[in-house]
């Protein structure tokens, strides 16, 4: 097994259990959270984020312990809202969907605004870590399925930030 392998499933085993320990003794719902609502909370900062011609509003995840709940408490999601996880700078990282309620697409992104890689359609408890690959900055994780309905593609820039007309 390699070392970034080895890296990766200890970076996860953390996550899931700072994930538990954050939900027991730190987290807790908000009105926004009730089951059958999407849980963005007004609180939450959000960020217009366009893909293609596609625009949604994603809150962002740029905390340590909101990066390791990401989309946990999220009941569903739709197709103009996500989450993006900004890891502050350019790195290696892994996302894992133990816990989830749904499946996701995943769009891992560099620094300048590029797609790197993209894990269409994974879905909810599949013991499997879904890692960057790549040097990115930020996760963008969107309704399974919005890649291949919007013909998101490797390489193309992601505009942060109202789009331009």
């Amino acid at each position: 097994m390699s070392s970034y392998m080895r890296y990766a499933i200890m970076t996860v085993a953390l996550a899931v259990a700072l994930g538990a320990l954050f939900d027991g003794f730190v987290l807790s719902r908000t009105p926004a959270q009730t089951e059958g609502q999407m849980n963005i909370n007004p609180a939450q900062r959000t960020i217009s984020v366009t893909l293609g011609n596609q625009t949604i509003r994603a809150v962002v995840a740029e905390t340590d312990a909101s990066r390791t709940e990401g989309l946990l408490r999220w009941n569903q999601i739709t197709e103009d809202t996500g989450m993006l996880l900004d890891f502050a700078m350019e790195g290696k990282y892994a996302i894992h969907m133990q816990g989830m309620k749904f499946p996701i697409d995943a769009v891992w992104i560099d620094a300048k605004g590029v797609i790197k890689l993209i894990y269409d359609d994974i879905h909810p408890n599949s013991g499997q870590i879904y890692p960057s690959m790549f040097p990115c900055r930020y996760c963008l994780e969107i309704k399974s399925g919005f890649c291949k309905k919007y013909g998101i593609k490797i390489g193309q820039i992601v505009q942060f930030g109202i789009p331009k007309p």
